[in-house]
């Protein structure tokens, strides 16, 4: 897939309180970048990657995103997004592949059984558990880490955002992630991903450092 997909981010911070949580964050990114948000705990990694995918506003700061070089308004972003994070809420009583149809549908498209089951076997989920109707509120912290990142992966959006995306899985399980990972961008996608994880950094082809801000000195 040839994509000519950008993200560009102009100042973005998020106050708390009085003070800003980090300095100010500007960058340009391509399709085909894997990127990594880095910096201490505590910094703000979630917190910018919220922004950037449009969950949080920003205090300052401003978010563009352009497809084959059309700006897309933010009212538009929804088919273009998949995200994915630990802390996000599944909905107990749907199945695996109910919760890919019903993204698919707020996305204005639709996945058939089939390919739902494809996506999740992918990603390391059992093929009889996929195909069943078991609903999520049975499934393991591993289980349930693999339908999320299912959902932010499926209909292939342009813009992918993870959070911590190897937590709960096991050694295969991050291994099919990153291939995941990996063929996204090769096939056009901008892929952000916020971590600590060394291993998740090195997949990156490229660093976004989040620093804590600094208030200026006073002249005396």
């Amino acid at each position: 897939m040839t994509s000519t997909a950008t993200l560009t981010a102009e100042g973005l911070t998020k106050r708390f309180n009085a003070a800003p949580l980090f300095a100010p964050v500007s960058f340009e990114l391509r399709a085909g970048e894997i990127v990594a948000i880095t910096g201490s705990n505590g910094t703000g990694k979630t917190t910018l990657l919220k922004m950037i995918a449009s969950v949080l506003s920003p205090t300052k700061g401003s978010v563009a995103y352009h497809v084959e070089s059309k700006p897309i308004p933010k009212d538009e972003y929804q088919p273009y997004l998949g995200y994915a994070a630990p802390y996000l809420e599944l909905y107990a009583e749907l199945t695996a592949i109910e919760h890919l149809q019903f993204i698919a549908e707020l996305k204005g498209k639709s996945m058939d059984s089939g390919e739902c089951v494809s996506l999740l076997t992918s990603l390391g989920l059992e093929a009889a558990v996929a195909h069943s109707d078991r609903q999520v509120k049975q499934y393991s912290s591993g289980m349930q880490q693999r339908v999320k990142l299912a959902m932010a992966f499926a209909l292939a959006p342009r813009f992918i955002f993870l959070d911590e995306p190897s937590s709960n899985l096991d050694a295969a399980g991050i291994e099919r992630l990153f291939h995941h990972i990996t063929d996204a961008a090769h096939n056009g996608a901008i892929v952000m991903i916020a971590t600590n994880d060394a291993a998740e950094t090195e997949l990156a082809t490229r660093r976004v450092a989040v620093e804590r801000y600094v208030a200026p000195s006073r002249q005396a």
